[in-house]
């Protein structure tokens, strides 16, 4: 089904580590990265796939508290980091999904600790627990009613997939002839998998209320996926200005494959860098 297609793909390729630069060490990756991120942020996305329209919501939000409840987990003994949440309402589901990433840890730069999703629509409910404990990726995965757990043992650099958004955006060199591979765990093939992300041109996109951005197009692919299956990434070229603040890599639009013919298409509708205290609202 779409729905169940979409969800997969989301999982394994959004919906993130080091970051490895093509030939570079690791010290100069370190030096390509910068913490870019005010407090709190929150991007609304109008998202359609052609027939059926939706919305998808990501919240950032600075965290310095040692212990927090990240979906059906507590973590502990934290360091510094962000907390990014997700949502994306599409039809008849609601899928949510979330990760903590630490800011540094010794040499290393946005750390994956923990992260989740869960698919709220249907006859079941879809979930995913996760922790990093050094290189190994320890999970919970409940599919069609049914869970399990898995281990996967991961290669350097990785990141976690709810990250890799937000990571692109902390490359200084983000742009023409930026190129980098890296790791990210896929629970529901219990393995990892190999993404790439490069840039060679720009694009105009239109977002908001009529407003336009030139922007970076970033391919992100599968090292196994066949070609034309790949995600592609809009990331403003200038600062977008948002109350008095200038925001750098902004994520301005993004198109997710959902087969080899179809795809969803996500546009930036609003910024806030204020967290809502009205209950009830995202």
């Amino acid at each position: 089904m779409k729905k169940t297609a979409l969800i997969i793909l989301a999982t394994i390729l959004v919906l993130s580590m080091m970051l490895t630069l093509v030939g570079c060490s690791t010290a100069t990756v370190q030096g390509q990265l910068r913490n870019i991120w005010r407090p709190y942020e929150k991007y609304v996305y109008d998202v359609t796939d052609g027939e059926t329209n939706g919305t998808y919501t990501v919240e950032i939000t600075k965290n310095s508290a040692t212990s927090i409840a990240l979906g059906d987990m507590t973590l502990e003994n934290l360091k510094e980091g962000y907390i990014i949440n997700t949502t994306l309402s599409f039809g008849e589901d609601l899928w949510e999904s979330g990760c903590y990433m630490q800011t540094v840890d010794g040499t290393t730069f946005l750390v994956p600790i923990a992260s989740y999703y869960k698919r709220v629509g249907g006859e079941y409910t879809d979930k995913l627990s996760a922790k990093y404990e050094g290189k190994n990726y320890k999970y919970t995965i409940t599919e069609y009613g049914a869970p399990r757990d898995g281990e996967i043992s991961l290669k350097a650099p990785f990141y976690d997939n709810v990250q890799i958004q937000q990571v692109l955006r902390a490359v200084k060199t983000l742009g023409a002839g930026f190129t980098f591979t890296f790791n990210t765990p896929i629970a529901v093939e219990n393995t990892s998998a190999s993404l790439t992300a490069s840039c060679s041109v720009t694009e105009t996109i239109t977002w908001g209320d009529e407003q336009s951005a030139k922007c970076n197009k970033v391919v992100l692919a599968r090292s196994t996926q066949v070609v034309g299956a790949s995600q592609t990434l809009y990331y403003s070229v200038d600062p977008i200005k948002v109350d008095g603040w200038s925001l750098v890599n902004v994520l301005i639009s993004f198109r997710e494959p959902i087969s080899s013919t179809e795809s969803m298409l996500y546009t930036l509708k609003s910024i806030s860098l204020t967290k809502a205290t009205d209950q009830g609202q995202n």
